[in-house]
């Protein structure tokens, strides 16, 4: 008799339950660990950009401007601002704004653009108040007019947003739990919302 070579019916259906578990248990973590990457990449890239434009504004001693911009990819791109204009997942560019327009003039420099952070669209990333669609530093690294929040969210809701706080001073920091220890970030002891 001739031995044959293969998997019988009982074990390959072992072996696709087995898999079939493997999978249920990992692909949730694997999403959760993509959300939370994007999440950290684009608040990271945010943060370092408002550094940027801080320092720049302190070594170059004049005034510079972040703002929000979804035309980086031209020669000339142009700050969003009013109603309906994004949030900063759409892009940004620092430039310098000596003649404090706020908007990039003839003969300001570019100093750096950002393209449109890749997220999916159940995500936002908007700013409060006085940074909904730039930030502004002076000579000495205040952002005078330009402090406020950017928050962070996705469909996961409060407990996973995260923010950055910029102070009148201007600083930049990411928003931490300080109070009630029930994993909700909070300014200045009020819980921050993805309504």
């Amino acid at each position: 008799m001739q031995k044959r070579n293969g998997f019988t019916l009982v074990e390959v259906i072992v072996t696709l339950a087995i898999a079939a578990i493997v999978l249920s248990i990992g692909v949730p973590s694997f999403q959760s660990y993509i959300q939370n990457s994007r999440q950290t990449t684009a608040v990271n890239e945010l943060a370092t950009a408002l550094q940027l434009a801080r320092n720049s504004a302190i070594t170059q001693r004049t005034r510079v401007v972040l703002c929000k911009s979804n035309n980086t990819s031209v020669a000339a791109p142009t700050c969003r601002t009013g109603a309906g204009s994004g949030d900063w997942l759409q892009g940004w560019m620092i430039f310098t704004d000596p003649n404090n327009s706020g908007t990039l003039d003839g003969g300001e420099t570019i100093l750096r653009v950002h393209g449109a952070i890749d997220s999916n669209t159940n995500v936002s990333f908007a700013g409060n108040n006085n940074v909904t669609n730039r930030v502004s530093f002076n000579a000495q690294g205040i952002a005078l007019g330009s402090n406020g929040t950017i928050l962070y969210c996705d469909p996961r809701g409060n407990v996973f947003a995260k923010a950055l706080v910029i102070s009148v001073g201007g600083q930049i920091r990411q928003a931490l739990d300080e109070t009630g220890n029930d994993g909700i970030v909070d300014i200045q002891g009020t819980n921050i919302s993805c309504v």
